[in-house]
C-alpha cells in the first residue's frame, strides 16, 4: 500500500504518526486572479500546489502535502475581471493560524510554497509569526527562486528584464506542461511595461531592488506583464523538474535542522 501523503485524507491517529515521522508540513499558497487572456484564474494555485505533489510525493515518508490555500493579496489586479482579493492583514492571520495549528498538533517543520508573487511580503510576515509563536519554525519559497541560474540562462527567450514577470514565458511554459489544455496560447502575446528603468521593473529571474507594485492596469493592456509567446511545454518541463529536484533537497535539509534552545540574556 502507497504511503499517504495528502493532508487531508489521514485520520487523526495517522496525523499523529506522521508528526511522530518528523515529516514536513508543505503548504502550497498561490491566488485566484487574472493572467492574461491566454492563463486561468487558478494558474499561481496550480503551479505551486503541482510542483508541492511531485515534490512530496517523492518522499511520502518524510513530508505531508495540505490542501492549497486559493485566495491572497492581489488587490492591484482587480481592473481586469477575475480577481479574488483579499486583505493583506487577514491574508497574514489566515496563513499563520494554518501554521500555527500545524505546530499545536506537533509538527515541528512547515514550508509555506508560494506561487504569486504578490504573497512574499506576507507570507514572509506569516512564516515569521508561526516561528515565533509556536514550537515549530516554518520557511517561506516561491516556487520560481529554486530554478537554477544556469537554467534561466540556457532556456530563456525573452528579455530581460521585464519578459518574465505575470502571465509571461515562464508561467506560461510552466502551465503549458502542467495543464495545457487551460492554456490558450492563440491569446498569448507580448506586453511589457514602457517605463522600465534602472530601479523600476518586474523580472521573475532577478527582481528589482526597490519594492514597488501600483495597479496592473496602469502599465499593462492585457493584463500580461512578460513575453508568453515564448513559452513552451518543453521548457516547461525542465523548469519544474528543476524546481522538484531543488524542492525535495530543500525540505530534507529543513527536516534535518536543529531547532536550537532559546537563550534569554537579559
Amino acid at each position: 500500500m502507497a504511503t499517504k501523503y495528502r493532508y487531508e485524507e489521514f485520520t487523526w491517529p495517522e496525523i499523529r504518526e506522521a508528526v511522530a515521522q518528523n515529516r514536513v508540513a508543505v503548504l502550497p499558497v498561490g491566488t485566484i486572479e487574472q493572467h492574461g487572456p491566454h492563463l486561468p484564474l487558478v494558474a499561481d494555485v496550480i503551479t505551486a500546489t503541482e510542483m508541492s505533489r511531485l515534490a512530496v510525493a517523492g518522499m511520502p515518508e518524510e513530508a505531508v502535502l495540505l490542501p492549497s490555500v486559493y485566495y491572497a493579496f492581489n488587490e492591484h489586479h482587480l481592473d481586469f475581471p477575475g480577481t479574488i482579493a483579499v486583505q493583506g492583514d487577514t491574508f497574514i492571520n489566515y496563513v499563520s493560524d494554518i501554521g500555527k495549528s500545524l505546530a499545536h498538533h506537533g509538527f515541528k517543520k512547515i514550508l509555506l510554497v508560494n506561487g504569486h508573487g504578490s504573497n512574499v511580503p506576507f507570507l514572509d510576515i506569516a512564516a515569521r509569526n508561526i516561528t515565533n509563536h509556536s514550537n515549530a519554525i516554518c520557511a517561506m519559497v516561491p516556487w520560481w527562486n529554486l530554478i537554477p541560474k544556469e537554467l534561466f540562462t540556457e532556456l530563456r527567450e525573452s528579455e530581460y528584464p521585464g519578459g518574465m514577470a505575470h502571465g509571461c514565458e515562464l508561467e506560461t511554459s510552466v502551465l503549458l506542461h502542467l495543464c495545457g489544455n487551460l492554456v490558450q496560447m492563440e491569446h498569448a502575446s507580448r506586453d511589457i511595461p514602457v517605463q522600465r528603468s534602472e530601479y523600476f521593473y518586474w523580472d521573475l529571474q532577478s527582481p528589482s531592488p526597490v519594492f514597488f507594485q501600483e495597479f496592473f492596469s496602469r502599465y499593462s493592456k492585457t493584463g500580461t506583464s512578460g513575453d508568453p509567446t515564448k513559452a513552451t511545454a518543453e521548457k516547461g518541463r525542465r523548469f519544474v523538474e528543476a524546481v522538484v529536484v531543488r524542492m525535495m533537497q530543500l525540505i530534507r535539509e529543513l527536516r534535518a535542522r536543529e531547532i536550537a534552545p532559546r537563550v534569554d540574556h537579559h
